[in-house]
């Protein structure tokens, strides 16, 4: 079987920076499409308005709620520079040092190994396609946007079946063949 004794600093600082970075920028999606939702804030502005005598348009509302929300959404695009510095250096640790794991169409892989490397695969195909198209709704130009900005917002669901996927293959590991894991993820 195929393992890895331990993880160098800068792999582990690649691994911890992106999942870190990640997250945050996950949180400020779910922050946009739920509690910050630009009509749900709209709402809240207006009644809180109404309750002291300030009557305002939705249409107003929603350019205030778009205020209040665009400062956090910057995060997303500040966090979103630092994956794109993070798996670009990420591709070219790899393309020096080779995977962690074996290839999926490695003939000495097992079946478990094969799946590990599909679900990276599949993971670094998606941060992949996050990446370019988050650059493309910034500096890509207009007439492409709208095709851009949808291929962006379906690219971050390959993340959630990836968190899920990693947590519980790190809780087999952990409590199978690869015992400590973790503490070499963290520790090196």
């Amino acid at each position: 079987m195929y393992t890895q004794s331990n993880f160098s600093l800068l792999h582990r600082f690649l691994h911890w920076g992106l999942a870190i970075t990640m997250l945050v920028m996950l949180l400020t999606v779910l922050l946009r499409l739920g509690w910050m939702e630009k009509h749900h804030m709209a709402a809240v502005v207006t009644q809180g308005l109404a309750n002291i005598d300030v009557m305002i348009t939705d249409k107003q509302a929603v350019i205030i709620a778009k205020g209040i929300r665009g400062v956090m959404f910057k995060w997303h695009i500040y966090f979103g520079y630092a994956v794109s510095v993070l798996v670009f250096a990420r591709f070219m640790y790899m393309a020096k040092f080779g995977l962690h794991y074996l290839s999926p169409l490695s003939r000495q892989a097992t079946m478990k190994q094969k799946f590990q490397a599909w679900v990276y695969w599949v993971f670094y195909v998606g941060v992949a396609m996050s990446v370019v198209t988050g650059l493309l709704l910034k500096f890509g130009p207009e007439a492409i946007e709208h095709q851009v900005e949808t291929i962006h917002k379906l690219a971050l669901w390959y993340f959630i079946p990836f968190i899920s996927l990693h947590v519980a293959g790190i809780f087999i590991a952990e409590y199978t063949d690869e015992k400590g894991i973790v503490s070499k993820m963290i520790g090196g």
